[in-house]
């Protein structure tokens, strides 16, 4: 039986679930879309998700789209008793309230201020940095907590998550460790800890530096 991931390996979303699978042990056959080209709107990706985003997960046949109901399912099928997501109702509680803030009020703003790197190949002005600071840097700070881990003192989903989004920022150098120690040193201990980081998420990092060489 395969498991399909539709994928583009500049997406956070995308290497999140990835990530999180290669932790769980479960395999992926991972499908690159071609985003530019507009492969998400031929109709039988559109049979598979109607809202035409990635990731897109085909499970046996059985279609889950959106990156935090993918990492429920993967769990919930193949894992349910790993520790990424604890047992426990105020700790599981803690890790659904970081992927939930992260979806709804952080990915908005950090989506909208690296598209135009990535798409307009434009610099950011100073006040879209001051933007990308307190919209999205203060509330990862938020979120990754004084701990060693964002929730409890094992890694969970939260922390693999927290990881792969702060990579951008940080590896891109739009987030200085002097400015932001406490995210510099929470991305460096918690990536060490994770298998699979560089093949997974390096090369999304790889794509971005090279489009940041060509900024105007």
């Amino acid at each position: 039986m395969t498991i399909d991931l539709y994928n583009t390996s500049g997406s956070p979303p995308c290497r999140t679930v990835r990530m999180v699978a290669k932790v769980l042990g479960v395999p992926l056959n991972v499908k690159e879309l071609d985003l530019v080209g507009k492969a998400n709107h031929k109709p039988e990706f559109v049979k598979l998700n109607p809202f035409k985003k990635i990731p897109t997960l085909v499970d046996d046949g059985f279609a889950v789209y959106e990156s935090n109901a993918i990492l429920y399912y993967l769990i919930n099928k193949y894992a349910p008793d790993t520790p990424l997501y604890p047992k426990c109702p105020k700790a599981r509680a803690k890790v659904d309230i970081v992927l939930a803030t992260i979806t709804s009020n952080i990915q908005p703003h950090y989506f909208d201020f690296f598209r135009q790197r990535f798409f307009e190949l434009r610099k950011p002005t100073p006040e879209e940095l001051v933007e990308l600071e307190e919209n999205v840097l203060r509330g990862f700070e938020h979120l990754v907590g004084d701990g060693k881990y964002a929730v409890g003192d094992s890694l969970t989903v939260a922390d693999v998550a927290l990881v792969v989004y702060l990579s951008t920022p940080l590896e891109l150098k739009f987030a200085s460790s002097e400015k932001f120690p406490k995210l510099a040193s929470y991305y460096n201990r918690i990536k060490q800890e994770l298998p699979g980081y560089e093949e997974i998420n390096r090369p999304g990092i790889e794509l971005m530096l090279k489009r940041i060489e060509q900024l105007a």
